[in-house]
């Protein structure tokens, strides 16, 4: 036993390190904004060169065509080189291959195919830096003495933010200097993310990971049992595949179509967005402070964030003019902030931390699934039945799935204390029940 004298200032204290979160989250919001100004200069960019919708159409699909599959791809190489290192690569190769984009137009040219390689290969190196920096969250918030619900809001809020502000400065640099300098634009952000977690985020103290000399396909389904084996992974996985299926037609299909049949003018759809994306901002960054005092249960905040969602939906059934749909369309934006908050706080006390990154990517490739399918079947809704007829649908569809989760056994979980882990797939020992709430 070591008897030297500690400082009586010191004693019983651990030095708290806030750097390297802070930078973390530079990160993530410099990447943020650079994914949100690709969504604006990459068509406007195409259009201009090409003068073809056709190839503005394909270029938007190479750029999204990798998220559907990146993301459980990648997860398998965190785990293999770590967290740190995939995000700085992950920023890295895609500012330099949004980069390369102008820079060859500009130079020896650049034909179709070229471009929509190069597209299809920066989502491919992007997507999974987001699961990346997720699964250092656990031990930079650890060491800066913050509450893992406070640094998972910030970290969530990073998206949207970024598609709030960085869209209408990315159309405004765009419309001042041209879609080319927008794109170089986005190529600085990334690399400068790259630099700062290579830089100022310390190296991740090693872990014993028995399955890292396992082949690829068999480290993919260690994430996969890690599912299985903790039920309320499996539980949350499930439910966000069901949510994801009734709501991300919402802004894309239903809200555009509401703005032009209902309220008249397709001109107001950017109202709405707006009153949706500051609601969700504002929901997130309101999260950890009430989580403190009101919304001490995760599982009924998660069930109750969706019931509001649904009863929101229903009132639209009912065609209020702009300003009381603005005020819906915050109010559920509002109520969805939470929910990313919620969910990555129980997966980074679940999963176990060398598997992190797989069941991240796998998480988010179950997700991904989920929207395209949703918006064909809303499609398919409002055009035979009508837009009121697919919000009532969707609605009360909503309100089925709540009250199936609250019989859930599974779900009931994310309010436990977490469990030890004692298997390198995940398996869990029982520890005592206590309030997992911080």
């Amino acid at each position: 036993m070591n008897d030297t004298p500690v400082p009586p200032d010191t004693a019983g204290t651990v030095p708290r390190r806030r750097g390297p979160l802070s930078v973390l989250l530079s990160a993530q919001y410099l990447s943020a904004f650079g994914n949100a100004v690709t969504i604006v200069t990459v068509p406007l960019y195409v259009l201009g060169a090409t003068g073809s919708p056709i190839a503005t159409g394909l270029a938007g699909f190479a750029n999204a065509l990798p998220l559907i599959f990146a993301g459980a791809i990648g997860g398998v190489i965190i785990d293999r080189i770590g967290g740190r290192r995939m995000s700085v690569l992950s920023d890295l190769f895609a500012g330099v291959l949004i980069g390369l984009v102008p820079l060859l137009d500009q130079t020896v040219g650049l034909p179709l195919p070229l471009l929509m390689a190069l597209l299809f290969g920066r989502t491919v190196v992007a997507t999974p830096a987001q699961a990346a920096r997720l699964s250092l969250i656990k031990p930079l918030a650890e060491g800066a003495g913050v509450r893992l619900e406070s640094a998972n809001s910030w970290f969530q809020a990073a998206p949207r933010l970024g598609l709030v502000v960085g869209a209408p400065l990315a159309g405004l640099l765009v419309a001042v200097s041209g879609s080319v300098a927008g794109m170089y634009v986005d190529s600085a952000t990334f690399l400068i993310a790259s630099a700062l977690v290579a830089f100022a985020v310390p190296r991740a103290r090693p872990t014993a990971n028995p399955g890292g000399k396992l082949g690829f396909f068999r480290q993919l389904t260690e994430g996969l049992a890690v599912v299985k084996t903790i039920p309320v992974i499996g539980a949350m996985t499930s439910f966000v595949f069901v949510t994801n299926f009734l709501d991300d037609a919402f802004t894309p299909l239903m809200l555009p179509v509401y703005a032009k049949e209902i309220l008249g003018n397709g001109e107001y759809l950017g109202w709405l967005l707006a009153a949706s994306g500051c609601g969700a901002i504002a929901g997130t960054f309101l999260y950890p402070p009430l989580s403190r005092r009101f919304l001490l249960s995760r599982r009924y905040t998660l069930l109750g964030c969706f019931a509001v969602i649904a009863a929101l939906r229903l009132l639209m059934v009912a065609h209020p003019g702009l300003v009381v749909m603005v005020a819906l369309t915050f109010a559920s934006g509002l109520a969805a902030g939470p929910l990313n908050p919620v969910l990555s706080t129980v997966m980074l006390e679940r999963v176990p931390e060398q598997l992190r990154g797989r069941v991240f990517g796998l998480s988010g490739a179950v997700a991904m699934a989920a929207a395209p399918l949703g918006i064909l079947c809303a499609g398919w809704v409002v055009d035979g039945s009508g837009l009121t007829t697919a919000l009532a649908c969707f609605g009360t569809a909503y309100f089925v799935l709540i009250l199936v989760s609250l019989r859930s056994r599974a779900l009931r979980d994310m309010d436990a204390a977490p469990a030890t882990v004692t298997g390198e797939t995940g398996e869990t020992g029982e520890t005592e029940k206590e309030p997992a709430h911080g």
